[in-house]
């Protein structure tokens, strides 16, 4: 079984097919797993080889990891037998995380996250509210338009998103070289810390009006919204219908929620 002495350069290859990037750097390993508080409850997404498990393992009351890779996987069903901590899913992460979080209730969610899902897969993650929060490693250029501000031009559907439940900020930055194979680009860690206000809308609705609100960046949100909100319902909730979708912060986008997916709102249908 692998340890956490072993060497990443490997036995078991990355499998490009998957976006593997390998984390190597110890200083970031050990960042990474002292974010997490001793004694919680964690999902980890992508194991892989285990660089950041081993460490997690140190320190948790209970890991899950989420593997779909069958190689590694089967590692972990291995390990998983020889300790109380460790208990694993086999699957896609896109298809299994709802049900996994509803499951385990977890306090923290942590991960390196395959490149070529990144996006899709932080829209899921940010809809669950965790008491802890959530360790999570991108390419720095989706992390930077995770992080980014209204006004910018790297502020997207991601950048509303993430602020639904957390405020984010970046923990690490890394070179290409703190992982095997080394990516062509640099990655960062980030760090969503819940905000503890109540949403004033529900997650689900939040992601279609962002969705709709962002399909066309150059168009004003007026013309994006054609035919389901007017300038007057702009008005009424003090936004500039000539505005752009990135020049609205979150708080803007929970208003044109409420009249564009009125079911959406906190506290009213299912």
């Amino acid at each position: 079984m692998l340890d956490n002495n072993s060497s990443p350069t490997f036995k078991l290859k990355a499998n490009k097919a998957l976006g593997q990037h390998f984390l190597r750097d110890q200083r970031a390993i050990h960042k990474i797993a002292m974010s997490v508080p001793n004694g919680a409850r964690v999902i980890e997404i992508g194991p892989g080889l285990g660089a950041i498990t081993h460490a997690l393992l140190q320190r948790v009351g209970a890991l899950t990891v989420i593997e779909k890779d069958d190689r590694f996987a089967s590692m972990w069903r291995e390990y998983e037998a020889e300790t109380d901590l460790l208990s694993v899913v086999h699957g896609d992460v896109l298809k299994v995380l709802s049900n996994t979080v509803q499951q385990i209730q977890p306090e923290w969610i942590t991960g390196n996250l395959p490149y070529n899902i990144s996006g899709p897969l932080t829209a899921q993650l940010a809809s669950h509210d965790l008491s802890g929060g959530m360790v999570l490693m991108y390419q720095r250029e989706v992390g930077n338009r995770i992080m980014a501000a209204p006004g910018s031009k790297t502020y997207g559907g991601l950048s509303v998103l993430a602020r639904h439940h957390y405020h984010v900020k970046r923990l690490l930055l890394l070179p290409p070289g703190a992982f095997v194979p080394p990516p062509k680009v640099h990655s960062v860690v980030l760090l969503f810390i819940p905000h503890g206000n109540t949403p004033p809308c529900r997650f689900e609705a939040l992601r279609k009006t962002v969705r709709k609100g962002f399909a066309h960046r150059r168009k004003t949100i007026l013309n994006n919204f054609k035919g389901s909100l007017t300038a007057d319902d702009f008005m009424a909730i003090n936004i500039d219908p000539r505005n752009r979708a990135e020049q609205l912060d979150y708080d803007a986008w929970a208003r044109i929620t409420a009249v564009y997916q009125p079911l959406g709102r906190c506290g009213v249908g299912v």
